[in-house]
């Protein structure tokens, strides 16, 4: 049986990267924003705005993702401030995805800018593992213009830290005969799913290196850490514990969820992607004439935890602002204070929309609200989805229907 070959593909500093590249051929004697300190934002404009990525310069001066502008330019007054460009992103993203095609039919997309490849068996067409991905991050620096990091492992896992080891323009091994070597001796912050709050912890307990997660009784570590940590037992020895690819429950449910470029901080920012989510959800309940009876909400933190909630709704509904204002509740309820990178919203137990029993204490004309949403949804199949929104999504870093599948992207028929 042929050994598993996996690469992870990720991009070094994508937004500053892609925007980059697109001044260079605008414009050949334009500073490179990688070379110098700068920092992209949702709208530079406003003193709220965020950085949602940052120049290897402007990181030493201090500056953070999800921080205000005004308190990184008090950090870098030198910084230079780029405007985010989604629809670049996507543009630059799915090239890359078109040239990794070229070397798998398994090419699996994890975020924007990193990608898993299955390259089992693809020795004879282009050669050694190390010796292809050293070809294929110069065939994308020469013919996309960015740089990227491959890592190479016997799963996604292994794949994925390797590429972690140092960057930019790099090509890692981690094979299992290289663990012990080359993982083991690193401190336990570098592991995939060990975050700061989970890392003191293991730390307090003696703790120093992934080596000393790997040889310690995953029993104990599924008592002081209950289900993360064995997963994290399981990396620290380079198996899978973590599903880097999520399996699709079809005509149960109806979700979408999103991973921000920043950590959320603040109820006024979740309550806002939230509601975002909402929209897209309800917006693909009307589009299959079906209601929901059962909504939840799932979160990830900082440090890779997660927390997840689910309630009986007192009536079927594909309505925004029901959906929204339990959403909301149940967030409040689980949230921890903790900085959030993931939040998801889902509906089940979804049915062909049917006349239900109104509910004598409801608030709202079911009647009204229909039609009201009729009218949207047909406003945005003719005129496109950005046509109406709400307007606190006016000038927002978030979209009014985030997540999901962007216009390019449907073109294209990529996953992000």
């Amino acid at each position: 049986m042929k050994e598993k070959i996996f690469f992870h593909v990720d991009v070094n500093s994508a937004y500053l990267s892609w925007e980059a590249v697109k001044r260079s051929k605008e414009n050949s004697m334009d500073d490179d924003l990688r070379n110098i300190a700068s920092a992209v934002a949702g709208d530079p404009s406003k003193r709220s705005g965020i950085v949602l990525a940052k120049s290897q310069i402007a990181k030493k001066f201090g500056v953070k993702t999800g921080e205000p502008i005004e308190m990184a330019k008090r950090k870098c007054p030198q910084l230079y401030i780029v405007p985010a460009n989604f629809d670049l992103y996507i543009e630059n993203s799915n090239k890359l995805i078109e040239l990794l095609n070229q070397y798998s039919p398994n090419v699996y997309q994890y975020s924007i800018d990193e990608a898993f490849i299955d390259m089992t068996g693809t020795d004879r067409l282009f050669g050694e593992a190390k010796i292809c991905a050293d070809n294929m991050r110069e065939r994308i620096k020469k013919e996309l213009g960015f740089t990227v990091n491959i890592g190479i492992g016997n799963n996604m896992l292994t794949a994925k830290m390797a590429g972690e080891f140092s960057k930019p323009d790099k090509t890692h091994t981690l094979f299992e005969d290289e663990i012990e070597s080359k993982m083991w001796p690193l401190a336990v912050e570098e592991l995939f799913f060990v975050g700061s709050k989970t890392a003191k912890k293991l730390r307090n307990l003696g703790f120093v290196s992934i080596g000393d997660i790997a040889n310690s009784d995953i029993n104990f570590m599924r008592k002081r850490f209950k289900k993360h940590g064995e997963v994290i037992h399981k990396h620290a020895n380079g198996e899978e514990g973590y599903t880097f690819l999520k399996k699709e429950v079809k005509n149960k449910s109806i979700g979408n969820s999103s991973t921000t470029a920043y950590d959320i901080v603040d109820v006024n920012q979740a309550n806002q992607l939230i509601l975002s989510l909402c929209e897209t959800v309800c917006a693909r309940l009307r589009k299959k004439n079906m209601k929901a009876g059962v909504v939840s909400i799932e979160m990830v933190d900082m440090n890779f935890e997660g927390y997840s909630k689910q309630r009986k709704l007192s009536v079927d509904t594909n309505a925004v602002n029901i959906i929204y204002k339990e959403a909301c509740a149940m967030f409040l309820e689980i949230w921890n204070k903790m900085p959030i990178r993931h939040i998801g919203v889902s509906t089940s137990s979804v049915a062909n929309k049917k006349i239900e029993q109104m509910n004598f204490f409801d608030d709202i004309n079911d009647d009204k609200e229909e039609k009201l949403y009729d009218a949207v949804d047909e406003i945005r199949e003719k005129y496109g989805e950005d046509s109406i929104k709400r307007a606190i999504f006016l000038g927002n870093d978030i979209s009014h229907m985030e997540g999901g599948i962007s216009k390019k992207k449907k073109d294209k028929n990529v996953y992000l």
